[in-house]
């Protein structure tokens, strides 16, 4: 017993030189979805590292900083590995809706410049759990707070039983009946209490339902939750909400995985039965496996249980226009002009905002005077999809064109949705809108009296006359056919320009040096094999190009703006969706850890080719 603690104290000693893995620095949240009115625990997480400088967090530009950063150090064994780690936390608190990004903290660790990964937040205004939600214990790393595992095998004992014991995948469902349309939030999970690898072997298929994933790829790690009594770490395989089509009975299929685990065989030759040990002799026990057993690998596959769906048909009754929305929303309707010239077109905008299926929302119908020429609406959304039900806005342009002067009264629009809570349909209905039409160019020509009056005996002089009147008709077309190119390039032009004017304007445009290589970055990160910073120096140089041929300022460097004012300008569909492909790929690489990040060499080529397209337009 005396060697035995011997062998503990100087396993203390000797910690520093055990830690052989390489460093890590992770970010890490205990959520990704918050109430606006809750705050938030980030950490940026250091593992493995013997120095740590120049640490700088980033700017928490839509955050108060309520508390940090507070710092804590600590070692863990997980796996048999053990690891020094430090943690810097910080208890924020969003100033704002919407998907927010947190980038990475940067620091000089073991003499090498590192950045740890970005992390998404999605901020919604559902109330928060409690007033003062601050986390259990700050500056200790959720990541470090683990289940015990279950890997011993004493003497005798069935592997196959253990594992039965100690690892399952379910199959979670919100509810087993719904309405055509009500979303159902479908979530499969791996339970486990062993130390284990699993990989998806088959994926469920799930027919009959419109589907949307809502953990994202970079969705948060394992958390803890009790099943029959035991602990367990949980990974979410996937989770959806599913919105049903048509009526009857569907089966959610399993979804199957391999595993592989592995158990440590307790030696016990004298067989004496087993002393209770404490649970830090177990830790160190761990570290001396060699004279405890042998390792052993098992393979086994796993499957949820198959879930069947019971789809109601919506009750009858249904009012005239209703088109399958299912949920509870408000309508508002804007007409964006109140006069405008007869021939001249005109928009009224409707916002359709709330909760239930609205990826499967139509443009309800406007029903104009027949002396209005009505074109297709452009349909525009902003949804959060990782809540259920889903919530957010519908947002629906129409464009139409009135014919003759006047002043009209132009119906509201109504819409039609079933709320499943009360099991009712409703109506929502906009008010009219009034709308001045003043009259547009004269397209009529009057003839002089002589024309009409003349006589008709006198041809020579007829023709004579209706020359002048065939000049004047002329010149009216040349001048409407002038005004009308002079009005379509003014048009362009002001589409232009307010999409600039909505974004705020902050620095000046930073021209290219004539020197520099937009894409130097991302060459020498493809020589140092460094994949963060070779798609890091894609998107960088990318920017760099774009913004000095659009005029951009920093402010205006948004995606969605800079493809349009490209479409604009002339970019080809292929292109804009090269850059689509580009732009995602180099986003993906952001989210996902350094190790699996892998370099694509043929992204330079594309990108320069690119960049050519987008320079001649």
């Amino acid at each position: 017993m005396k060697i035995r603690y011997l062998i503990i104290i100087c396993l203390w000693l000797l910690v520093p030189q055990l830690i052989k893995a390489q460093p890590s620095f992770s970010t890490i949240v205990e959520k990704q979805t918050i109430s606006i009115n809750e705050v938030l625990q980030l950490q940026f997480i250091l593992e493995n590292a013997t120095a740590m400088e120049g640490f700088r967090a980033p700017v928490f530009r839509d955050f108060l900083v309520m508390q940090g950063p507070v710092e804590t150090t600590g070692m863990s064994l997980v796996n048999g590995q053990l690891s020094q780690y430090k943690a810097i936390t910080y208890i924020l608190r969003p100033q704002k809706l919407g998907r927010i990004i947190i980038t990475g903290a940067t620091a000089t660790i073991n003499g090498r410049l590192m950045q740890s990964n970005n992390v998404a937040i999605e901020v919604t205004d559902a109330p928060a759990p409690s007033p003062n939600n601050y986390p259990i214990n700050p500056g200790i790393p959720e990541m470090m707070q683990r289940t015990e595992e279950d890997y011993i095998l004493e003497p005798g004992q069935n592997a196959a039983d253990k594992i039965r014991n100690n690892l399952l995948v379910r199959l979670e469902v919100d509810k087993t009946t719904a309405y055509i349309g009500e979303p159902i939030v479908a979530t499969y999970k791996l339970y486990t209490r062993l130390r284990s690898e699993s990989r998806v072997s088959k994926r469920p298929s799930m027919n009959g339902f419109s589907v949307y994933d809502m953990v994202a790829p970079d969705g948060g790690g394992a958390s803890i939750e009790t099943f029959n009594g035991l602990p367990y770490q949980v990974h979410i395989i996937r989770k959806t909400q599913l919105f049903p089509l048509q009526e009857g009975s569907f089966v959610l299929e399993p979804v199957e995985l391999q595993n592989t685990v592995r158990f440590l065989r307790r030696k016990n030759s004298d067989g004496r039965a087993e002393q209770p040990r404490s649970s830090l002799e177990r830790m160190f026990d761990d570290l001396l496996t060699d004279n405890m057993g042998n390792w052993e690998e098992h393979h086994i596959t796993l499957s949820s249980q198959p879930l069947t769906i019971t789809v109601n048909p919506l009750p009858d009754g249904a009012p005239p226009g209703f088109n399958g929305a299912v949920g509870n929303f408000t309508l508002k309707a804007t007409l964006n002009d109140s006069k405008v010239a007869a021939g001249e077109n005109a928009s009224m905008d409707l916002r359709i905002e709330g909760s239930g299926n609205i990826p499967l929302v139509n443009a309800p119908a406007w029903n104009l005077p027949d002396s209005f020429l009505v074109y297709d609406p452009l349909v525009k959304e902003d949804i959060n999809k990782v809540v259920a039900p889903m919530t957010g806005s519908k947002y629906i342009v129409y464009t139409f064109t009135p014919e003759k002067s006047g002043t009209f009264n132009l119906p509201g629009i109504s819409f039609s949705f079933f709320d499943p809570i009360s099991k009712t349909y409703r109506t929502a209905e906009t008010d009219s809108l009034r709308l001045t039409v003043t009259p547009g160019i004269n397209r009529n020509i009057i003839l002089p009296v002589s024309v009409i009056d003349g006589s008709a005996n006198d041809k020579s002089s007829n023709g004579l006359i209706w020359l002048p009147v065939l000049m004047l008709a002329l010149i009216i077309f040349l001048v409407f056919y002038g005004r009308k190119k002079k009005k379509e390039k003014a048009e362009l032009a002001r589409v232009e320009q307010e999409l600039l004017v909505k974004v705020e304007q902050d620095k000046k445009i930073v021209a290219p040096s004539a020197l520099s290589d937009p894409l130097l970055m991302a060459r020498k990160a493809l020589k140092e094999k460094d994949g963060r910073n070779f798609y890091l120096g894609i998107e960088k140089g990318l920017w760099e190009v774009i913004s000095f041929k659009m005029k951009l300022q920093r402010s205006a460097q948004q995606k969605p703006l800079a493809l349009e004012l490209l479409a604009l300008r002339g970019l080809s569909e292929k292109n804009i969706s090269v850059l689509k492909e580009i732009w995602d790929k180099c986003e993906w690489s952001l989210y996902v850890p350094e190790s699996s990040v892998t370099i694509d060499g043929s992204m330079i080529e594309r990108t320069e080719a690119l960049m050519a397209a987008i320079r001649v337009i």
